[in-house]
């Protein structure tokens, strides 16, 4: 009977030790890397928000913001367009043409302005990794929003002896200026200046943000 009084408590004190042993493996082992990781999205959510509302404040753009694939902020915008990129620029027209010997001749030199930016019907989206140090922007891709003359001249309108220059033509010509000047814009590097000034912009705002050891990765819509 005395043996049996004794080896009671002793299985009880070992059952103690077995379940402080479990207990503090449960927190070295599950809850411990929990509460890092709980808090760790925590720090990513906050510097999510924090990235919105500068971006908000600083261009008039809400992105969508995400954690790891969460949402914790949705795309909204007041505004349709956003111009990142302005330009003036001269181009010219020239109709000639010989009827029987008789050649009328018009030409005419317009200034332009072209602007090109971003779509925001298509959201810009900016997803960060749970730790914070991987910050991925992607962009819908730039597009010219207008090319809007502000000045035409009259070069040269010649009318020649029996073909001459009607009203009809010199509408067409102003119509096929404003055309032509469209395409030459096209063929510059203003989409790519565009691209290149608002990734600018954004990455800016997030460095100032984001972790010093962090990556911000730009990236095009797919």
């Amino acid at each position: 009977m005395q043996t049996n009084s004794r080896a009671i408590p002793r299985a009880i004190a070992i059952i103690l030790v077995i379940a402080a042993l479990t207990g503090a493996a449960y927190l070295l082992f599950y809850q411990g890397p929990i509460n890092v990781i709980t808090h760790s999205k925590n720090k990513s959510e906050e510097l999510g928000r924090s990235i919105f509302k500068n971006i908000d404040d600083i261009l008039h753009v809400r992105p969508r913001v995400t954690v790891n694939g969460h949402t914790i902020t949705e795309a909204s915008t007041d505004i349709a367009e956003l111009s990142t990129v302005e330009k003036n620029f001269e181009h010219t027209h020239s109709v000639e043409s010989t009827w029987l010997g008789s050649t009328k001749r018009h030409k005419l030199k317009g200034r332009f302005t072209a602007k090109a930016g971003f779509d925001l019907n298509q959201a810009i989206s900016i997803d960060i990794s749970p730790d914070g140090q991987t910050i991925r922007v992607t962009l819908p891709p730039a597009r010219i929003h207008s090319v809007e003359q502000t000045h035409v001249e009259i070069i040269q309108d010649e009318n020649g002896m029996w073909n001459k220059i009607s009203a009809e033509e010199r509408q067409q010509a102003l119509n096929a200026l404003l055309q032509d000047a469209r395409k030459s814009i096209e063929e510059t590097n203003i989409l790519t200046d565009a691209q290149t000034s608002f990734e600018k912009q954004i990455t800016d705002i997030i460095r100032k943000q984001a972790p010093p050891d962090g990556t911000i990765i730009i990236e095009p819509l797919k």
